[in-house]
């Protein structure tokens, strides 16, 4: 064991001029002296670098610091501009190693823009790895006895959070933006929010990487600590962005539970119109709504004026088929407007009519330009997976109305259907690899053509009707207000406050609801919004349900099958293959042929799928007189049997 040919212990690689301590040697002192063994105290020692050279050294200031400990924070620094020539002229590498380290030691103490120049140049010439400057001048700090930055001690520049190490990143980050570091931040369901304004108004959108990087970056300063120690501004990377995202508790952050465009009347007789965020209702309101403020106790005469307008001018030319469809657009209007009141789902509103120009398409526009201005009416897709991404974009937006356009097929999306009962929509993001939860407090709409219903929809929704009675209804003139379309783009906030005043005075008289109003799944909507217009005298309200819910194809398809099957058997049994073996073999196969309700692939009926069906449906009323299916069930065989409703 000994020196190399550079003079560094060949164990430990400490210079000879540092001393070794492999086995207790001094300095060079002691080595000359023989007291710094290294195996055999007889072996030639290495030349010394130093001898031999006539030049100056530059460097001496240093050397002679060399061991001066905390002083070594005084000690000035040899001149950068002439530092390159010095070191390239030191020819062996150890003593050019040593130079650079006596070099960081003197830096110990110096300012990190100085650090980093010196650092550029010396790594430049390659004379030290980028691993080897942050290490040596680390323990050169530790030395001295000077602060040196610990990944994850927190701040350390100013108010900057120190996210050298991504574990401590997260958490820290996390902390951040539960302590409401980052603002206009939210938690919607279990997602973080962000609301912000853009084109077409007040957004909400969830955080991702990208978003939550660029607040970072505008709102919580971050700091690193580089390879050679100094402390640098910085940003997470995506990845720990991802992770800190993938949290779905928030304890500290707010609760959005959404964002209105216009004053909220709440369940306990007041209105949110102060835009901000407010706490107690979880709603949001942003600066510039449009809207008047609607007066604490409206007078008798601006209830008055609010009713005649909405009723004989903005309502008036439509050609409604009964005051039922003239008092469920008024309803509907109401609907955005008491979501905080009824807090609970609505139902299905569909415009239709026989004619195109009649003012179906038209009435959806009106409504979705009063709570979503700026926002387009949406097309409802054929396939059953991209219906549900669709609602997961409209659910992950802040529009209160989400309106499906022209719709050409028979609405019975299982999706749409089981969405209009539930308060929560759960989903896989969009681009993600998690489900979100989002919150269903919104009304869904459709217009079309004679528009048909199957799937349950004709039990969860509600018919605006209008026929105009003769051809060409879109040659029309003499409206109330011409140009209805542009003028409630201008009007916006006159219409929602005339809607808002009627909702006032019925808060003021007592809020009683109209219990006369029984929906399955929806009898708090109509009950609230039945209570309003009663209370106005607007009469018909919900008045056409009979004829919704016999215009669902589904329903009309089982009325016909249970007729056809207490007419083939009576109050006797059945199986479902029997029926089909009777179908075939009966002389009147067509006739039977032709109550069987249609398969979902257009195909043959089989026992197996046509028992599956009746199973789905056991239970349930269909037609007048109502009939319903019951079942008992023998040696593993389901018996069927017709039930008529007698009461």
């Amino acid at each position: 064991m000994g020196w190399d040919k550079d003079g560094f212990c060949e164990k430990c690689q400490h210079h000879l001029e540092d001393g070794c301590e492999c086995r207790g040697a001094g300095k060079e002192r002691q080595r000359r002296s023989g007291d710094a063994g290294h195996g055999d105290p007889d072996m030639p020692l290495p030349p010394d670098p130093r001898e031999g050279r006539g030049a100056p050294d530059s460097l001496a200031p240093i050397r002679d610091l060399e061991h001066a400990g905390s002083e070594l924070t005084g000690t000035p620094l040899p001149d950068l501009g002439k530092l390159a020539e010095v070191l390239g002229g030191i020819t062996e590498s150890g003593a050019q190693r040593k130079r650079v380290h006596q070099i960081i030691r003197a830096l110990a103490g110096e300012s990190s823009e100085t650090q980093q120049a010196y650092r550029d140049l010396i790594i430049g010439m390659g004379l030290i790895p980028k691993s080897d400057w942050r290490e040596s001048l680390t323990e050169a700090k530790r030395e001295l006895q000077l602060p040196t930055p610990e990944p994850g001690s927190g701040v350390t520049n100013g108010d900057a959070l120190d996210i050298t190490e991504e574990p401590v990143a997260v958490r820290q980050i996390t902390d951040a933006i539960n302590d409401g570091c980052l603002p206009g931040i939210f938690l919607r369901g279990d997602v973080l929010t962000q609301v912000a304004t853009g084109e077409k108004g007040v957004l909400a959108r969830e955080l991702n990487d990208a978003i939550l990087r660029r607040l970072i970056a505008d709102n919580l300063p971050c700091v690193k600590v580089t390879p050679h120690g100094a402390i640098v501004g910085a940003l997470p990377m995506p990845i720990t962005c991802k992770a800190i995202l993938a949290l779905q508790q928030w304890p500290k952050v707010s609760r959005l539970r959404g964002i209105a465009g216009f004053p909220v009347p709440l369940a306990d007789g007041s209105i949110v119109q102060q835009p901000g965020y407010h706490a107690s209702s979880g709603l949001f309101l942003p600066e510039g709504m449009g809207v008047p403020p609607v007066p604490e106790i409206p007078t008798a005469a601006q209830i008055k004026e609010a009713l005649d307008f909405i009723l004989h001018s903005f309502l008036a030319d439509f050609p409604w088929i009964s005051p039922a469809d003239k008092a469920n657009a008024l309803g509907t209007l109401l609907t955005p407007l008491l979501r905080e009141i009824i807090r609970d789902v609505f139902p299905f509103v569909y415009v239709t009519a026989p004619e195109r120009g009649s003012g179906k398409t038209l009435l959806a526009d009106l409504i979705n330009t009063i709570y979503n201005p700026g926002a387009d009416m949406r097309v409802l897709p054929a396939d059953e997976k991209e219906i549900e991404k669709t609602i997961t974009s409209a659910l992950r937006g802040a529009s209160p109305v989400v309106v499906f356009d022209n719709i050409t097929q028979t609405i019975k999306s299982p999706s749409l259907a089981a969405l209009l009962t539930m308060r929560n929509w759960t989903a896989r993001i969009l681009g993600g690899s998690r489900d979100g939860s989002y919150p269903n407090d919104r009304l869904w709409m459709g217009t079309g053509t004679n528009v048909s219903l199957g799937g349950d929809f004709g039990q969860r929704s509600v018919r605006i009707a209008m026929d105009y009675g003769k051809p060409n209804p879109d040659l029309r003139t003499g409206f109330k207000i011409p140009g209805i379309k542009e003028w409630t783009k201008e009007h916006r906030g006159h219409i929602l406050w005339q809607l808002l005043l009627l909702v006032r005075a019925w808060q003021l008289a007592g809020a009683e609801f109209d219990k006369q109003h029984v929906m399955r799944g929806f009898t708090p909507w109509a009950q609230v919004t039945g209570g309003i217009l009663a209370f106005h005298g607007v009469e018909g309200f919900l008045g056409n349900r009979d004829e919704v819910v016999g215009q669902d194809d589904d329903a009309g398809d089982m009325a016909r099958f249970l007729g056809m099957l207490r007419s083939q058997y009576g109050s006797g049994s059945f199986t479902a293959r029997k029926i089909l073996e009777d179908v075939v073999s009966a002389p009147r196969r067509l006739a039977l042929e032709d109550d069987l309700p249609s398969t979902l692939d257009g195909g043959v009926w089989n026992a197996r799928a046509l028992g599956k069906l009746m199973g789905t449906h056991e239970g349930r009323w269909y037609g007048k007189p109502m009939l319903t299916l019951r079942r008992k069930s023998y040696q593993g065989t389901s018996l069927w049997h017709i039930e008529e409703w007698t009461g």
